[in-house]
């Protein structure tokens, strides 16, 4: 059993989970740089605007925060779950008397395959900044189980979090979000990404998630959103922070190393399967990207998933009281 301390709770665990946490979609698994992130801490103000290629999420406790959002003045209420995608020019103006805030970033080629309302992620990738019509669809205990488990050693228990995670989003587009900025995107700062570059790169990151086990060409992907090739090029590297090429190949990556765990297909067939031309072409980009031989990852989960089999599929967590949104959990004695 694995016990994780902070100064807010403390979480009592089994270091694996049960049959029934080994199967996940191909597409759920990623590289440790692609992995969602988060954070539980006193929201500050930001001297300076930033701007990322993921989804960030943020659910102040306590009071109300202030954002600027390329531009705009946008207010998130507390207790209430705030998503924008974050390519535009962004900064905390004043998190008011909020003594915590929680700070989700999603990847969003992980976003966009989970299954959620499919206007919510259309407003997001178009720019829009939404709110949850609800408070309190996470509390602060979760947010701290989810910010030790998104950093635990097994795999299976990081996954627990990022499916919790996705579900919460889709339980939001369930129950109802409004927009909080206008809808009307200004030119973003000269160093960020504007609004139809945003929706060039949703549109590409879309055509890419349906077609990455083709033979698929940065030409293709440009030719798809009537671009030039460079231009295209230039865009997304600038959102995602990585290359068409490189982004394709990981999507291919990450379906190799769920068929690899998952299933008895040999390493020939898995490289056809998921886009690659040939086996010596799967086997060094695979090598290069995940750091060991296809069969050294399949040997590797197999024996991961044979002692994940031998433990009980035992949750438990010990917390001092329930949180109301509003006020900070007590630390346990």
């Amino acid at each position: 059993m694995t016990r994780v301390e902070n100064c807010s709770y403390t979480l009592a665990t089994l270091d694996h989970y049960g049959d029934e946490t080994q199967c996940v979609s191909p597409l759920s698994l990623y590289s440790q740089s692609q992995q969602v992130d988060a954070e539980l801490r006193a929201p500050h103000a930001m001297s300076s605007n930033h701007w990322h290629g993921q989804v960030e999420i943020n659910i102040p406790f306590g009071d109300d925060v202030d954002y600027v959002i390329n531009g705009e003045l946008v207010t998130i209420k507390a207790g209430h779950v705030g998503l924008f995608w974050a390519t535009v020019p962004h900064r905390l103006l004043n998190p008011n008397q909020a003594h915590n805030m929680g700070i989700l970033n999603i990847p969003i080629h992980l976003f966009l395959t989970w299954p959620l309302n499919k206007e919510m992620v259309n407003q997001i990738t178009h720019g829009l900044v939404l709110q949850s019509d609800h408070r309190d669809l996470v509390c602060e205990f979760e947010l701290q189980r989810w910010c030790a488990e998104l950093t635990h050693p097994a795999s299976n228990i990081q996954q627990l979090a990022t499916d919790e995670i996705s579900m919460m989003l889709k339980r939001l587009g369930l129950v109802g979000w409004e927009k909080i900025n206008v809808g009307q995107i200004k030119t973003a700062h000269q160093a960020g990404v504007s609004k139809h570059a945003q929706q060039y790169v949703s549109q590409m990151l879309e055509f890419i998630a349906r077609n990455y086990d083709s033979q698929l060409t940065v030409k293709q992907v440009a030719e798809q959103v009537t671009l030039n090739q460079n231009y295209a090029s230039e865009i997304f590297q600038r959102v995602m922070q990585m290359t068409i090429k490189q982004y394709v190949t990981t999507m291919r990556i990450n379906h190799a190393r769920a068929l690899l765990s998952d299933t008895e297909k040999s390493t020939l067939d898995i490289s056809l399967t998921v886009g690659f031309n040939s086996n010596s072409r799967f086997y060094d980009t695979f090598q290069r990207y995940v750091g060991v031989s296809p069969q050294k990852y399949r040997k590797l989960a197999r024996a991961e998933m044979a002692r994940s089999k031998s433990n009980n599929d035992e949750y438990e967590c010990k917390v001092a009281g329930a949180s109301d949104g509003k006020h900070p959990l007590a630390a346990m004695k």
